[in-house]
């Protein structure tokens, strides 16, 4: 009996080391300390598409979640009245945010996505390198880039 006492006293104060150890793994650092690409897109939704806007973006967000490990977030953010989206989609890093790129240009959504949408804007932030710049911009996309002046990651 006594070894079980010992026994659940180490469990314990293991337990609490590796909670201590989770928490320093997970304070803040600085913006601009980070590779993280993240596009903020605002679309207009096409009256006249012949897509339907709930599916399309179950289909869309499904093959990222299947396809795409770099990506950290991704999410349509709808209007009230369904006329207007916000994408926001979030990267490791320039590479996974061109690969993303590629992906997508070459996928089955490229055509259907502009069959739905109108790009109004399109915000890049974080450290976007010139190999990332260079392949938006010949592949037409007009991208306003921002880099971070201050502020947090967890």
């Amino acid at each position: 009996m006594r070894y079980l006492h010992i026994f659940s006293i180490i469990i314990f104060l293991s337990s609490c080391t590796q909670v201590e150890d989770n928490r320093e793994q997970s304070s803040p650092i600085k913006n601009s300390e980070s590779d993280d690409i993240t596009f903020i897109i605002s679309l207009k939704v096409n009256s006249n598409s012949t897509e339907n806007l709930s599916q399309f973006i179950e289909e869309i967000t499904q093959n990222v979640i299947n396809t795409e490990d770099f990506c950290l977030e991704y999410g349509y953010f709808v209007s009230a009245d369904r006329s207007s989206v916000t994408l926001y989609e979030k990267y490791e890093d320039s590479d996974g945010a061109t690969k993303h790129g590629e992906n997508f240009i070459e996928g089955p959504f490229f055509d259907r996505f502009f069959n739905l949408f109108t790009l109004e804007n399109f915000i890049v932030t974080g450290p976007a390198s010139d190999e990332f710049k260079k392949f938006t911009s010949e592949n037409g996309f007009v991208i306003e880039y921002r880099e971070s002046v201050d502020g947090f990651i967890r």
